[in-house]
This record gives C-alpha cells, sequence and structure tokens, in this order.
C-alpha cells in the first residue's frame, strides 16, 4: 500500500479479506508459480497486440524500472504510473486506474 494508506481500515479489510477467500492452499500454489515462472522479458518484443503496462508510483512488489523496462520491450506498449499509489492500484485509486484504462481504450 502506499505509504498515505497505511491506516485505511477500509483497505486493510479489503486485503485481508481478499486473503480469506483465495485460502492458505491457492496463495501458496500462487507463490510458488511466481517464484518458478520464466523471465519472460526477453519474449516481450513477440507481443503484438496493444498493451498497457498500468504502475503506481510506491509499489514495492513490482518497481517502477521494472515497468519501464516491460513496457519498452513491448512494441507501441504504453506505460501509466498512477501517482500516489503503491501495489494495490485498482482499490487505492479506482478512478485514476479507470481513467488510465478508459484513456488507452480510446487510443
Amino acid at each position: 500500500m502506499h505509504p498515505k494508506r497505511r491506516d485505511d481500515a477500509e483497505l486493510h479489510r479489503l486485503v485481508s479479506d481478499m486473503g480469506d477467500d483465495v485460502g492458505p492452499e491457492a496463495f501458496v500454489r500462487q507463490q510458488m508459480a511466481i517464484m518458478s515462472r520464466p523471465d519472460s522479458r526477453p519474449t516481450l518484443a513477440w507481443i503484438k497486440c496493444p498493451t498497457l503496462v498500468l504502475s503506481s508510483d510506491q509499489d514495492n512488489t513490482v518497481p517502477n524500472s521494472l515497468s519501464t523496462e516491460m513496457a519498452g520491450g513491448i512494441p507501441g506498449a504504453k506505460l501509466v504510473i498512477i501517482p500516489d499509489c503503491g501495489h494495490l492500484t485498482p482499490p487505492e485509486q479506482p478512478q485514476a486506474t479507470a481513467d488510465a484504462l478508459a484513456d488507452w481504450l480510446r487510443s
């Protein structure tokens, strides 16, 4: 979460509810999949469809440098970095997320 939202009880409740919905077994499977997946950066240039890379300015899980690298590796990709936001872009900044998606879809 963005540092400004660390005391946001509603956001904490949402994250906790999401974890409860997934359950511990699925969470472990997801983490194992993330840790063992191959590095896709060498194949980004193969992507031929319109692509939006949406990130945030305070994401402590996926640094902006990686989002920038990803967008740079995909021909014609658009990079949008949402301000005042952590890793949870849609719940932390829903309007900015929706605006970025709408702008990208219109372009």
